[in-house]
């Protein structure tokens, strides 16, 4: 019987999905620097940004230098807009949560399921979390940059199952599936299912169109089909 349920966060509590989003000057453009300076740059911070507390403007500057660009006053101020853009597009999914799963997971904690988050993320990347309508309904909450590694590193998974005092055998891990998260949850003896609610959201041409059945993952199509599972089992 399921004592507690690990959500992933993006693609799976919030999406970052925009139907009507259209492309604007690139980040490099507006700074002068060259596409692949930027883009070799944020590849090679990735694991820095994921799992300990790197400003996101740093890192900017770090290519600024990479490039050459001497950063003075007005590189430095365009660096300051761009960081504090950052911070309004992450945080737009946090404050507008979708009606749908803030139900589920009211009900699943008054059936007496304990809650947590196991996230992937940047210091930037959920500055907004106590803002949200989220926070106050998970016991515990990982964020990668905090704890200092990743999914699918079995550590993550270990550390949400001892924050909320349940065994890996008694915890139910939802995620779209990013980072191999659902294997990584799987292999500490969680059972895994595969949110599916926003990511039938995304064009086709940005879809995963792995397999559920293939992966072996149950697929949710609606976080009510969470709620029955699990009520199911009570």
């Amino acid at each position: 019987m399921p004592e507690a349920v690990v959500f992933d966060l993006f693609e799976t509590l919030v999406t970052e999905f925009v139907p009507d989003w259209l492309p604007g000057p690139s980040l490099a453009s507006r700074l002068g620097l060259p596409d692949e300076t930027w883009t070799t740059v944020w590849r090679s911070r990735k694991t820095a940004r994921m799992t300990s507390a790197v400003d996101f403007r740093d890192v900017v500057r770090e290519a600024c230098t990479a490039a050459d660009i001497k950063i003075g006053s007005q590189i430095a101020e365009t660096i300051q807009t761009l960081y504090e853009e950052r911070l309004a597009a992450k945080a737009r999914p946090l404050l507008t949560a979708d009606p749908r799963l803030l139900r589920a997971l009211a009900e699943l904690r008054a059936k007496g399921l304990k809650l947590g988050v196991a996230s992937n993320c940047a210091v930037e990347e959920v500055a907004a979390w106590n803002d949200s309508p989220f926070a106050p309904l998970f016991d515990q909450v990982l964020f990668s940059y905090r704890v200092g590694f990743s999914k699918p590193d079995p550590r993550i998974y270990r550390l949400a199952c001892q924050g909320l005092g349940v065994s890996p055998s008694k915890v139910i891990f939802v995620g779209d599936g990013g980072s191999d998260e659902l294997a990584g949850a799987r292999a500490v003896g969680m059972t895994a299912y595969r949110a599916r609610w926003f990511l039938d959201q995304w064009p086709a041409a940005h879809r995963d169109h792995r397999s559920d059945q293939d992966e072996g993952f149950p697929a949710l199509f609606v976080p009510d089909e969470l709620v029955a599972l699990l009520l199911d089992h009570r």
